[in-house]
């Protein structure tokens, strides 16, 4: 019978089936938007530390393959399903074919580095260059930046814009697809190698499209020792997100990186988010010496009793403070025995519970640096504490309607707090109808926004990063479509959140040290015949300081000479045992890249399932690898199938309004008069209108439902689809209009 739900207007999320749902009187649930994604908002998220160069150069040759196919799909043929080039014209020359999907004829495309500063550190990321803020790039390899990048309205600005067709409303006219393509692979490969070392790879794309909030400015108190605080609000990010994302469209965010995300929360314990950023640790010895944790960080996790064993023990804390009284037992942090030793079973050493600061000298157990403050699989062992967000904010925040502004992210101890901690109190963004353009800078302007019509299930997630090839590609070398759960399992190991790594694939270890079972380091210098890494190396040969075994490395397309080229060279060292890539002969020349394990990344993915893509960055073949996004995101880019199971109404009819939604109007009451067109039934007006006023924000029309697709009645219908079991039609007198989003609500029933 139908379920009556006497309550606001509210959203929230069908777990059966995904679909967002708006409860009123009566309820309706969002079903899918018929027309497919013919809009897509690609925002890439480049890394833009040193080491990136090689990278973004594969992804530049990618581009045009990737873009090209989105706006001229391929070609299948109608009996086979075989693929051919597309032939710009829906297939209409090549006989018994039709297009894999609609040409994807608006296409907004903008770029996100990896740099957000220091985060509140005092000598960490602290040049313009180290700290892009989240927002949009618009520069060139040469220094220059791209004329085209510009919004289609307003100043927010920096993104390339797509519309064959509209060309009084964007730069491009309907045959300049190639200068399209051009301008992007500059931007690509201006996004350079400059930035921050301590890369916020997940945090700058979570700023730019979800946070409702982003702070202006990170700055500390006069306490001593100091406190981060977060300053104003940026209204550029709010700007310039306005202008790229539409409510309407499907969102993909492509993530190139060659390493593990390294944000922590500036606010993290009280406001001290800065103290393992800093080149300086408060109290520590000396330059990038960390503090060790205590005794109960080095047992190993029971997996009879995870919760309460090794890292996830409580009483896992750090030495930094030993002052302080272990949170279960009640002991003296100062008393316990790793704060009163060495790292690294030495005798001596600068100051006792902390790390020795790099040098070729100690053994690695003993030494720290930031290179290694931020694994993922090491940080709450190594020093007793874990300072970054978790990682299931990144996963809700493609996933979830409501997200917390900065003043309700939780409890900022550490990432197991978050989920009992945080308190989503505003839309999220990436969902909304329509965004705030930074003009008014309220809590309840940036917060009180009405839902759009975007599901989760056009949102995606593509990482191109640290993950070994063979875990990820298929017997012939292609990048698996979906990873299985034992996949997952070589990937990040059986329980990542409880430290619990059983299963994993040696090379997805992050260490410091040679990893048991792989290629150790020679007595003579070699690249190593690992297939993935080549062979482990000594990291403390690193010019930078001690560094992580790699993931995988991979053939670079021209050798770099490091004596000419220092910024992200790795063949500064002659040392025999360094790292696998460098020429044999002539050792500063560099003939491999690398990429380290990114697990943070690599555990949103998991998190997203279908809506994620991963590939290895050490596969080059970067087209095949975009290729395979378009393949993941194939289903939300042809018009959806409707659910073989549609709710009926009492007398029989079908429980379903297919909704004609006019952005540009607000005159309720004067619209729907057209054929086929008519005032919508109680409930879905609400929807589109102001939630404390009731002011209509767009005008909805219901657009009439014929008994049959043969019908005479203007309007629309549901008949057998060739690839779908039921498909939404139309009749012939009837055509949707073209300046209205289509948005197909059922009934909510039991």
């Amino acid at each position: 019978m139908r379920r009556v739900l006497a309550v606001a207007l509210t959203v929230a999320s069908i777990a059966a089936c995904n679909h967002t749902v708006v409860t009123g009187a009566p309820p309706w649930a969002l079903v899918k938007t018929p027309q497919g994604a013919g809009k897509i908002d690609l925002l890439f998220a480049i890394d833009d530390s040193p080491s990136m160069a090689d990278k973004q150069a594969l992804l530049a040759d990618a581009i045009p393959t990737f873009l090209g196919r989105l706006v001229n799909p391929r070609c299948l043929d109608n009996t086979t399903s075989t693929a051919v080039p597309g032939d710009g014209q829906g297939c209409a020359t090549i006989p018994n074919s039709r297009p894999e999907f609609p040409p994807v004829t608006d296409i907004h495309i903008a770029i996100v580095s990896s740099s957000l500063g220091g985060g509140g550190s005092p000598d960490v990321c602290l040049t313009d260059a180290e700290n892009a803020k989240g927002h949009l790039l618009n520069r060139t390899l040469s220094g220059g930046s791209i004329a085209n990048a510009n919004p289609l309205t307003g100043s927010g600005g920096d993104f390339l814009a797509w519309r064959p067709g509209f060309a009084n409303v964007t730069v491009y006219a309907p045959n300049a697809s190639a200068q399209f393509i051009t301008d992007f692979q500059a931007l690509v490969v201006g996004v350079g190698q400059t930035g921050c070392g301590l890369e916020a790879q997940l945090e700058s794309w979570y700023r730019f499209l979800i946070q409702p909030d982003p702070w202006n400015a990170i700055t500390r108190t006069n306490d001593t020792p100091p406190r981060n605080q977060l300053d104003g609000v940026d209204a550029t990010v709010l700007k310039m997100r306005k202008d790229f994302l539409r409510p309407d469209s499907l969102v993909a965010i492509i993530q190139l990186t060659d390493e593990e995300d390294s944000w922590s929360d500036p606010l993290w314990l009280g406001g001290y988010g800065w103290t393992n950023r800093a080149v300086y640790f408060p109290g520590g010895p000396a330059k990038e010496a960390g503090p060790r944790g205590t005794s109960e960080c080095d047992a190993p996790v029971d997996v009879n009793n995870i919760a309460t064993s090794g890292p996830n023990n409580p009483d896992c804390t750090s030495c930094a403070f030993p002052n302080s009284a272990k949170p279960v037992s009640r002991a003296l942090i100062g008393s316990d025995p790793n704060c009163n030793a060495c790292a690294g079973g030495q005798s001596t050493c600068p100051m006792k519970g902390w790390y020795t600061p790099w040098s070729d000298a100690p053994p690695i157990a003993a030494a720290d640096g930031l290179n290694v403050r931020y694994a993922q699989q090491l940080m709450r062992s190594r020093y007793g504490f874990d300072s970054q967000f978790a990682v299931q904010r990144y996963i809700d925040a493609l996933r979830f309607p409501t997200v917390p502004d900065r003043d309700h992210e939780g409890d900022h101890v550490g990432p197991t707090n978050y989920a009992t901690s945080v308190q989503r109190n505003c839309t999220n963004p990436l969902f909304a109808l329509e965004l705030p353009d930074g003009s008014d800078t309220s809590q309840g302007s940036l917060c009180n926004l009405r839902l759009g019509t975007r599901t989760p299930e056009r949102v995606y997630y593509a990482l191109i990063g640290g993950v070994t090839r063979s875990l990820v590609d298929d017997v012939y070398g292609t990048t698996k479509l979906e990873l299985s759960p034992d996949d997952w399992t070589r990937i990040v190991g059986k329980d990542p959140d409880h430290y619990l790594y059983d299963g994993i694939d040696p090379h997805m270890l992050q260490s410091t040290a040679p990893r048991s079972g792989l290629q150790v380091p020679s007595a003579t210098y070699s690249l190593g015949t690992d297939p993935d890494s080549g062979r482990e190396w000594n990291t403390l040969t690193s010019s930078a300081g001690i560094d992580l075994e790699y993931a995988c490395t991979f053939d670079l397309p021209q050798p770099v000479d490091c004596t000419a080229s220092p910024i992200g060279c790795d063949c500064a060292t002659t040392a025999a045992d360094g790292p696998p890539l460098c020429d044999a002969n002539v050792r500063t020349t560099q003939i491999k890249g690398k990429a380290y394990p990114t697990i943070r990344e690599l555990r949103v993915a998991k998190g997203l399932g279908k809506q994620s893509f991963v590939a290895s960055m050490c596969n080059t073949s970067y087209s095949a690898t975009l290729d395979g996004l378009v393949n993941r995101m194939q289903e939300s880019l042809m018009p959806s199938c409707l659910p073989t199971k549609l709710p009926h109404l009492p007398d029989g009819s079908l429980g379903c309004v297919l909704v004609a939604v006019y952005a540009n109007q607000t005159d309720q009451a004067a619209g729907c008069t057209d054929p086929g067109m008519s005032q919508p039934p109680l409930g879905i007006t609400d929807i589109y209108a102001d939630p404390i006023t009731k002011k209509p924000l767009a005008v909805a029309c219901a657009t009439t439902q014929a008994a049959s697709c043969d019908s005479t009645t203007p309007g629309w219908c549901v008949k057998p689809g060739v690839e779908c079991p039921l498909d939404l039609s139309y009749t012939p007198s009837w055509t949707p209009p073209p300046d209205a989003q289509l948005v197909l609500w059922c009934s909510v029933t039991d």
